[in-house]
């Protein structure tokens, strides 16, 4: 083979692997452009209100949460309806029953120690609850 020959081939081939790899870099470009803009056609519009910062008083932002106990009254285990029982967490109707029941109470380690509630659901309880 001559020279020349060589070289024909050389670049040949040369130009063969730029022209596909030139392909190859297009048609992946056109894919995760058309990937870039189907998606973006289905992203949600945000209506504009919304975008909006709020007005919201710095006094309200800095004042101190309230935890559920401040607002609630404790529930006087001697008077309390089955409704107002029920209302506690883990207490059921049939636990609330179980509690009525149980009355009169002096204090409210009573519960615990007449095996009305087990230790956990005692603790559960407790800073919802009174004896009056």
């Amino acid at each position: 083979m001559s020279q020349f020959q060589h070289l024909y081939l050389l670049v040949w081939r040369v130009s063969h692997v730029m022209v596909s790899t030139a392909c190859f870099l297009m048609l992946s470009f056109a894919c995760l452009s058309s990937a870039a803009l189907a998606a973006d056609r289905t992203r949600p519009q945000i209506d504009p209100q919304l975008q909006r910062p709020l007005d919201i008083p710095l006094e309200r932002l800095e004042r101190p949460l309230r935890t559920p106990t401040d607002r609630i009254k404790p529930i006087d285990l001697n008077r309390a309806s089955i409704d107002q029982l029920v209302t506690l967490p883990g207490i059921d109707a049939t636990m609330a029953q179980q509690i009525i029941e149980g009355r009169p109470y002096r204090d409210m380690a009573d519960l615990a120690q007449k095996h009305i509630l087990s230790d956990a659901a005692y603790d559960r309880i407790k800073d919802l609850i009174a004896v009056e």
